[in-house]
């Protein structure tokens, strides 16, 4: 199977702990859950942690975290490895031929949430493999088309921001924010607790104990006081 070498991801580690972030950030930011673009699950299934992204526009990106390895399936509408751009409406031949049992196992298992149908690239990392893995059809696509292979791997990747000041920029754009301070964006960061005093600079006219009651809900650290 091909190491995937065209769009530089981070470790699943650090992936995992991105994913978290960004969700408690879109949790204190937007009280409508269908307005949020970056969500997660502790406990998807016993062992198994799930992020995803979804751009509202027809595009997502799937994660789970399993204690076999990491999977990452996204879906950009516009890409010519879209079932919906083949004339069989299928999915694009060994596009999961080659997925790990165990993680494909989950992918099934998850199906209502995961979409597998709806795919138009698929990456994995098995166990302390650092080097992400696909399946053979990115070459078969890249023999047969002049179009981008990645499947939109590498604009859906783009919204885990890396930093508070990239998140900060995306989220004063789509939530049409007042300027956020990076100092508050940076303790979530860091993984300190989520403080009412926190969610109130981040966005004032936030529901502080509806907040504080998802995120310790989705299991981040919180304190009622401060």
């Amino acid at each position: 199977m091909p190491n995937w070498n065209f769009t530089t991801i981070i470790d699943s580690d650090k992936l995992h702990q991105q994913m978290r972030i960004l969700a408690a950030l879109d949790i204190i930011l937007s009280e409508e859950e269908w307005l949020r673009v970056h969500r997660y699950e502790a406990e998807l299934q016993p062992g198994v942690a799930w992020g995803s992204i979804d751009n509202g526009a027809g595009d997502h990106l799937h994660v789970l975290f399993t204690p076999s390895g990491t999977l990452i399936k996204g879906f950009d509408h516009e890409s010519p490895l879209s079932p919906h751009a083949r004339d069989d409406g299928e999915v694009y031949p060994g596009m999961y031929d080659e997925v790990p049992k165990a993680l494909r196992a989950i992918l099934e298992n998850q199906e209502e949430r995961m979409d597998p149908e709806d795919v138009t690239f698929c990456i994995w990392q098995e166990g302390n493999d650092p080097e992400w893995k696909t399946g053979s059809w990115i070459q078969a696509f890249i023999e047969e088309s002049e179009d981008d292979a990645t499947g939109g791997a590498e604009f859906l990747l783009g919204y885990i921001e890396e930093t508070p000041e990239a998140f900060a920029d995306w989220a004063e754009g789509y939530y049409e924010s007042h300027e956020l301070p990076l100092s508050a964006i940076a303790e979530v960061y860091e993984g300190k607790p989520v403080t009412p005093g926190l969610i109130r600079i981040l966005c004032p006219e936030r529901d502080v104990e509806a907040a504080l009651d998802e995120l310790q809900q989705r299991g981040y650290v919180i304190e009622r006081m401060g």
